[in-house]
């Protein structure tokens, strides 16, 4: 039998089982170390059974009972003692084997893998931690370059919309330049509009929002060929009415929230 105070330095199994189960581990001169281990599984096996007849309506003590009962079977033990042997040392392939008995070794190893994360929480928290912000930034580029790149701009003739930079590293022109090229170009049919990101401080009372767009000419919008789904859009009208108030075009989602 081994000796009690070998395992005196091992962390304490799970559940309240430890002094019924040793005495039945005793003839497999097991190692003090995988001795508790073993004795952590089993314990959890009978956690889920004692919790099971309870559920089925037996008090503690009968619950108690009948668990033990049940792992005195030496079949059962058996059967426990063979999935535990499985979960540490994964039988080999064999060709033609039933589909059945891999899908139950996956099942297994789930729930062996289930209570070694159940057994070192700081360490499950931060694997979960990690994965949901690596998950979610991925997610974030993703909707990103699907909406920018994936997805088919919502505009007339987008097979012939053409985006036109300056230099080989995608340089901006001076707004001078862009009305040279849009008076003295004739490679563009249905004409030239300009553009640039912005940010602006939307007041609304006492709060502040900063929010994100851009500052276009005023024919942007006839050459992507939208159309307003309410009031009017710009005009190059705007663009030269002395003293004229700036105008915005606000989007749907903006003036459905805001």
């Amino acid at each position: 039998m081994p000796d009690p105070s070998a395992n005196a330095g091992l962390p304490r199994p799970r559940g309240e089982w430890l002094d019924q189960l040793r005495p039945r581990l005793a003839a497999l001169k097991l190692s003090p170390a995988r001795e508790v281990e073993i004795i952590e599984e089993l314990s959890q096996h009978l956690d889920d059974r004692y919790e099971e007849l309870r559920a089925a309506g037996s008090d503690d003590t009968e619950a108690r009972r009948l668990a033990l009962e049940e792992l005195d079977d030496h079949d059962a033990l058996a059967r426990e003692m063979r999935a535990l042997r499985q979960a540490r040392i994964p039988p080999p392939v064999v060709e033609a084997s039933p589909r059945l008995g891999a899908m139950k070794d996956v099942a297994q190893d789930l729930r062996y893998a289930a209570r070694l994360l159940r057994k070192q929480p700081v360490f499950t928290l931060s694997a979960v931690l990690t994965l949901a912000l690596g998950i979610g930034a991925n997610t974030a580029v993703f909707s990103l370059v699907n909406a920018t790149l994936l997805q088919r701009l919502p505009v007339a003739d987008r097979e012939h919309l053409v985006y036109a930079y300056r230099g080989s590293a995608g340089g901006v022109f001076s707004y001078p330049q862009y009305e040279m090229l849009r008076d003295n170009s004739r490679s563009f049919e249905g004409g030239l509009a300009g553009w640039g990101g912005i940010t602006a401080s939307v007041n609304a009372g006492d709060s502040a929002e900063l929010v994100f767009g851009v500052i276009v000419t005023g024919n942007f919008f006839n050459v992507l060929g939208v159309h307003p789904a309410r009031g009017r859009l710009l005009s190059p009208a705007d663009d030269v009415t002395p003293g004229a108030h700036p105008v915005a075009v606000i989007s749907y989602d903006f003036w459905q929230t805001r």
